[in-house]
């Protein structure tokens, strides 16, 4: 039979059916030629055409249907049989009668041609209706099998974590179900734009894992499916148009296939292609199969993707969670029933298989248990979370503080379960402890030097009271001459500097601990009074200060006086001719700055930053009167407002200090 089928294949099955037609259209028109030279009757020969052209015409017809028909191409031989057997069966049976004696037909040239064309075209009727049951059949089988092929890859999807042997396994079983010559799993590279030929089944030794295909490249048909969001379909690649290659499949004589995506066509992850060195007509069932093949693998390559994060996450959390010492556990409320994980069970001697609430708060610390249980209550009946710190004694470790965190689990309102975490804090409890210690000593010794800072002041005060009662002594009771006025000047000047920079200094070590709370201060009050405490100044320097509306903000008067006070006086006091003074504020998302511009002698930029230190003076201001303790001040109580203090300069340019105060509305 498989010989039948490939002479017939060879010689053309649409060649023999035609070439029987042509010969009945051809005996027809001769006959019609000899029955009218003969003086045959005209029904006669009517009779005598019909009974030839007409099957003649069926098998031109059949020969030209064929290809278009849905019966498989593979049984198309086994039609062009049944049109010669019907042919043959019909010509011996003619031959036999011949031979018998006293029979035999009178009319041969009549009667051969017209049984032979009736027993051609049966024989076609008989083939298409055998084609067609047995195309049915194939189909049939080819679904089931298919199915069953889908089936078993799910399966052994489910088994394996092992995707190349997956790979190769639908490889192999989609070859064997289409009955194709090879099959191919392609492996996307996007970022070198290349595709691996990583699984298959009927390629060359030695190219699997190690030939790859463009992803880009117009003449591939893989570069083709990714650019498509459907499977493509080849039945002849060498009378294709979209593509043309690539070497791949030319090399292999591939001639016809089906190549699908494997995973989402926005993100794919591969491609999946079987291909056949005949020319195929692939049913649509066909490509279904081949995509269901390529969703079991993209399903597959996704789970294991997963698992891979999920191993990966497990790991980082085991890391995480043995460098934090966090223990889980879970209480179920209905039951009152509390299970640990390993590492609560083997840190506290806990039972991880279950244990009551009261059994599972048993190794806190005496004195803390009353809170726990005040805070799990809390949680259960209020918030829903839980958060509180504790102490407790393990069966590996002394008495430790430990951070319960959890959160309720709630059914139609009511609470079932409370998922917790239990982290070991001792470490930054003992951090804690150590720093509020510092805290204390930093306080105590801050305490100190303002006691001392304070004792210091009032003794060297009382020094200079004496110093400046003598000098006065001297100035009524002695006739002094122009030096000794001038030495007497000196000292008297000398002794008011010491205590103007010892009150400076006072000021300056109370800053925090002697102010006010801030609360809400209107500046325009500040600088009202600040105005009427340099009206003296003023005057003498023939002063004008201009102002803007100034905000309210949240601050202590009194320190804020202070730094008004000093920045206009300095402001005066370095300026030459009659100074002009202009104060602004402008709005800074929850803040104000505040800006007091003067044109006097201004501040070399070198300079700048180191003015606000004690004792640190500008060489610009070195004629000056100051302390050098005055801008520090100030930027000591700007920095407990919770602002910073500048100043924008130039010599002989002016200077702008400006400063940051929190508005009164935040």
């Amino acid at each position: 039979m498989v010989y039948w089928r490939h002479l017939v294949s060879t010689i053309g099955e649409r060649q023999i059916i035609g070439a029987l037609g042509v010969l009945y259209v051809v005996f027809a028109a001769l006959r019609i030629f000899i029955g009218f030279n003969s003086g045959e009757p005209i029904s006669s020969i009517v009779i005598i055409i019909l009974s030839v052209a007409v099957p003649g015409f069926l098998l031109l017809y059949g020969a030209y249907w064929l290809p278009q028909s849905d019966i498989n191409t593979e049984f198309h031989a086994d039609i062009a049989g049944w049109c010669l057997i019907g042919f043959g069966s019909m010509a011996s049976l003619l031959i036999l009668f011949q031979l018998q004696p006293e029979s035999g037909i009178s009319e041969p040239l009549t009667g051969i041609p017209i049984l032979t064309a009736l027993g051609s075209v049966g024989g076609l009727g008989v083939g298409i209706y055998d084609g067609r049951a047995k195309t049915q059949t194939r189909q049939l089988k080819r679904r089931t099998s298919q199915q069953e092929t889908v089936a078993e890859l799910g399966q052994f999807a489910l088994e394996t974590d092992d995707l190349d042997a997956l790979m190769h396994e639908a490889a192999r079983k989609v070859t064997d179900a289409l009955d194709n010559d090879s099959c191919e799993v392609l492996d996307l590279d996007a970022e070198n734009e290349e595709l691996l030929l990583r699984q298959g089944v009927g390629w060359k030794d030695g190219i699997i894992g190690e030939t790859t295909v463009s992803s880009v490249e117009t003449n591939s048909q893989a570069a083709y499916t990714l650019a498509n969001n459907h499977p493509i379909v080849v039945d002849d690649l060498k009378t294709e148009t979209r593509f043309s290659g690539p070497e791949l499949l030319t090399s292999h004589d591939a001639r016809s296939g089906i190549t699908t995506i494997v995973g989402p066509f926005a993100e794919p992850w591969g491609i999946l292609g079987t291909h056949d060195t005949d020319r195929q007509e692939f049913t649509k069932e066909d490509v279904n199969f081949v995509q269901s093949v390529a969703n079991v693998l993209a399903e597959a390559i996704e789970r294991t993707e997963k698992e891979r994060q999920l191993r990966e996450r497990k790991a980082q959390l085991d890391v995480a969670t043995d460098a934090a010492s966090i223990g889980i556990w879970t209480w179920d409320i209905q039951e009152d029933v509390v299970t640990v994980d390993e590492s609560l069970a083997e840190t506290y001697a806990m039972d991880p298989e279950g244990a009551p609430m009261k059994d599972f708060s048993e190794p806190i610390y005496e004195n803390d248990t009353k809170k726990m249980y005040e805070e799990l209550e809390r949680a259960v009946e209020e918030t829903g979370e839980l958060n509180t710190e504790y102490r407790i004694e393990g069966a590996t470790s002394d008495i430790a503080w430990v951070e319960a965190r959890g959160k309720v689990e709630y059914d139609d309102g009511e609470p079932v379960r409370l998922h917790g975490t239990v982290t070991d804090i001792t470490e930054r409890k003992a951090r804690e402890q150590r720093l509020e210690q510092l805290v204390a000593e930093l306080e105590e010794s801050n305490e100190r030097l303002e006691q001392f800072a304070y004792a210091a002041s009032h003794d060297l005060q009382e020094p200079l009271r004496m110093i400046s009662s003598y000098l006065k002594l001297i100035d009524s009771r002695y006739e002094l001459d122009e030096e000794g006025e001038e030495f007497f000047e000196f000292a008297v000047d000398g002794a008011e500097r010491m205590r103007s920079m010892i009150d400076g200094l006072l000021q300056y070590s109370r800053v925090e601990t002697q102010g006010d709370p801030l609360e809400p201060v209107d500046l325009e009050d500040i600088f009202e009074d600040v105005r009427e405490n340099l009206q003296v100044t003023i005057e003498e320097n023939d002063a004008t200060i201009e102002a803007e509306p100034l905000p309210r903000v949240q601050g202590d008067p009194d320190q804020l006086r202070q730094v008004f006070q000093n920045l206009l006086d300095n402001a005066i006091r370095y300026s030459d001719g009659q100074p002009t003074v202009h104060v602004t504020a402008e709005r800074n998302g929850t803040d104000w700055i505040v800006s007091i511009e003067d044109e006097g002698i201004g501040i070399d930029p070198e300079e700048q930053k180191q003015i606000f230190e004690v004792f640190q003076r500008g060489h610009s201001r070195s004629d000056g009167n100051g302390t050098g303790i005055g801008l520090a001040l100030c930027d000591r109580i700007i920095e407990r407002h919770g602002g910073e203090i500048w100043v924008d300069s130039e010599l002989d340019e002016g200077s702008t200090f400006s400063f940051i105060l929190p508005a009164a509305d935040t």
